[in-house]
């Protein structure tokens, strides 16, 4: 790796017209250790440590964080911070993510390239903020380097936006191919504002799969046929753009709601999704009516849907309406929630495909929408998982049932000011509604 020379000038920045969108999302996560038995102090390890000091190994599981909650607000961060910090010189750290602007992780990042780490970034172009300025100048953009950050021109894979969100380490503590994914980015507002959710595998052949990704997303160049489904063992990684596939849609039509042999009771399916809207929303939408009307034990927390979305969901046909509440902390009253949902997730326990008893999990990036089923995306689905299915389940029926669930579920909330801020939107931009949500 060649510290020492001048380092190029990342690239110019793009017209307006090329700067993405955000999104938003509400909801909460209970912040959960990882895996049974680890104590809080684990699940949110100290972010400083001498290098080659730091023993900490990232436990496999899941880990979910509640921006209401002190000590819950920056766990997924500290996680991912605490990680960084354990990787040893001569191993290699990637992550790409949509947005990135966190002063301590710019802080893990660059001290573990200067002490000889290979830390390899990749955001999308939309990105402009002080924290990636100091990430690129002391990285270098040459992706031909063993550390790099770049930004992608549209959706590195892809001609739209790049909106993946994922760190891979190749080896931290006494783990090996760590993989972390789920809807987080490497924010501030991803630790104060946002509640997100973070699974972490050491599974070899995920890891080097998810390689292959990343090296694709660095090499920013467009695929003939960019969506690709890949399954390994019990976990399956889907890559948009998904053009005529609705892949949400298609998980949920494999569900059953009463399998014979099954766990004795009506399929439970828990949803948490940031932003829902348009046909490609309202599709999905009808197949969860249908599983309801079914008799498919059903609760859905949301940030934003859209009126196509409402209509299904709220019809009075059937059992009646879905069960769905809107959880955005807005304390003034001015239509810009505090605090929001950033997840993409659905749990099922129950009838799914030949499986009477499945427990199946199913996360990543992206939202229900148009735009995002035509970005770069990654979604991952995660089989005989019972541990994972019952803490995210847990997770929507505690925000279901908590003062902070409303009823009216409506898209009519307005953007922030404050770029790099509650939705994360590009410096000084004001996107209108509904474009600006559907995509975080």
């Amino acid at each position: 790796m060649h510290t020492s020379r001048p380092r190029p000038r990342t690239r110019v920045a793009r017209p307006l017209a090329l700067l993405m969108l955000v999104g938003l999302v509400l909801g909460s996560v209970p912040a959960v250790a990882s895996a049974p038995g680890v104590t809080a102090a684990a699940a949110a390890p100290a972010a400083a440590a001498a290098p080659g000091g730091n023993r900490f190994t990232p436990p496999n599981g899941v880990l979910l964080s509640d921006p209401t909650i002190p000590g819950r607000k920056r766990v997924i961060l500290d996680r991912i911070i605490a990680s960084v910090n354990a990787t040893k010189r001569g191993e290699y750290i990637r992550t790409a993510v949509w947005n990135y602007d966190d002063r301590r992780t710019t802080d893990a990042l660059i001290a573990a390239h200067r002490r000889g780490v290979h830390v390899q970034v990749v955001v999308a172009d939309s990105v402009r903020n002080a924290n990636w300025n100091r990430t690129t100048a002391a990285l270098n953009a040459n992706r031909n380097d063993r550390s790099f950050a770049t930004r992608c021109r549209g959706g590195c894979r892809s001609r739209s936006i790049l909106h993946a969100k994922f760190v891979l380490i190749s080896k931290v503590g006494r783990a090996g191919k760590v993989s972390m994914v789920g809807s987080f980015n490497l924010t501030r507002p991803a630790g104060y504002r946002q509640w997100n959710d973070l699974v972490t595998t050491s599974d070899k052949r995920f890891y080097d799969q998810l390689v292959t990704t990343f090296r694709e997303y660095a090499q920013d160049r467009n695929l003939a046929r960019p969506y690709r489904r890949t399954t390994i063992g019990s976990k399956t990684i889907t890559l948009w753009p998904s053009f005529e596939r609705n892949t949400i849609r298609d998980e949920l039509s494999q569900v059953r709601c009463n399998p014979p042999g099954g766990y004795g009771a009506p399929t439970k399916v828990r949803i948490a999704i940031a932003g829902w809207f348009d046909e490609f929303g309202t599709s999905i939408a009808r197949t969860v009516r249908r599983l309801w009307d079914s008799g498919c034990d059903v609760k859905i927390i949301t940030t934003l849907a859209g009126r196509g979305v409402n209509r299904v969901l709220k019809s009075g046909r059937g059992r009646g309406p879905v069960p769905i509440r809107r959880l955005i902390i807005d304390a003034n009253g001015d239509r810009v929630p505090e605090k929001y949902l950033h997840m993409k997730a659905i749990a099922i326990r129950g009838g799914f495909g030949k499986d009477a008893s499945a427990d199946v999990l199913l996360t990543g990036s992206p939202n229900w929408s148009e735009r995002a089923h035509r970005s770069d995306e990654i979604l991952f689905r995660f089989l005989s998982v019972p541990v994972y299915v019952k803490r995210y389940s847990d997770h929507v029926d505690r925000l279901f049932r908590g003062p902070m669930a409303r009823k009216d579920i409506t898209d009519g909330v307005r953007p922030p000011a404050d770029g790099g801020g509650a939705y994360e939107i590009g410096p000084g931009r004001r996107p209108s509604v509904p474009s600006w949500y559907e995509l975080s």
